[in-house]
């Protein structure tokens, strides 16, 4: 019950405040985004249908990941993203007060056509600062074009945490020992990504997971390296943890 009652306060709030839903619509006369191939123009079919694992007939798809384990490339610390999103984010929301007090707009997120919000999030709320919800849509964008121009079809990532608040942080802290008080994600400039589970938009040509994941930690890396995120790779959480700067 106390956890509705945050969401709808945080949905009161965002529409007091900065009236913004982030939309993230497809626009295919646009320019796309591809990190290192040809770039190409392929329509995509929006309706998941599985999640890509490494069993049947699934294809190995050319990576371009700096060499060396992934702990290794991307192990920026908690200390630095906290200062990061301190410097971009929200106040953390500690009560209805605060909640409709916040220093920056806040945008509502939804499942669209380059990434999909995990609905069964327990202790994240659906929101994130403007910086942060384009740095996320930019993610999702790069990886689809990535997979298409090195002769794949439609894939779509999954976020699995984004904003919290004091309560949600404390309910996490009861069930995991090792999240931190001090969460990132409390300031709305950090999301997580999944690497276990990827959205198969076309099963006419699935994609090995090791090959999905390396695509996508391709593309963090090099947003990494333009300095537009500090990033984390969880082993555990089986996610790439995300800070936009």
């Amino acid at each position: 019950m106390r956890t509705l009652l945050w969401s709808l306060i945080i949905v009161v709030a965002v529409l007091a405040v900065s009236s913004s839903v982030y939309t993230c619509g497809y626009q295919q006369d646009r320019l796309e985004y591809v990190l290192t191939d040809e770039m190409i123009v392929t329509n995509s079919n929006l309706k998941a249908s599985e999640h890509a694992t490494d069993n049947g007939d699934e294809h190995v798809m050319e990576t371009h990941i700096k060499p060396g384990r992934l702990t290794g490339l991307f192990n920026d610390s908690n200390a630095m993203q906290l200062e990061a999103a301190r410097a971009n984010g929200i106040d953390p929301i500690t009560d209805v007060r605060s909640a409709f007090k916040l220093k920056r707009p806040i945008v509502r997120l939804y499942t669209c056509d380059v990434y999909y919000i995990d609905s069964t999030m327990k202790y994240a709320h659906p929101y994130l600062v403007p910086k942060a919800a384009n740095l996320l849509h930019e993610i999702g964008k790069a990886f689809q074009d990535t997979i298409k121009a090195r002769g794949g079809k439609g894939y779509r990532i999954r976020v699995n945490s984004l904003l919290r608040t004091e309560h949600t942080v404390a309910k996490l802290r009861k069930r995991n020992a090792a999240a931190t008080e001090q969460s990132c994600h409390l300031y709305g400039t950090t999301f997580d990504i999944s690497w276990t589970k990827f959205d198969c938009l076309d099963d006419s040509y699935r994609i090995s997971l090791e090959s999905l994941k390396n695509i996508l930690a391709e593309i963090v890396y090099n947003f990494r390296e333009a300095n537009r995120c500090y990033a984390i790779y969880e082993r555990k959480q089986g996610c790439f943890h995300i800070t936009v700067r």
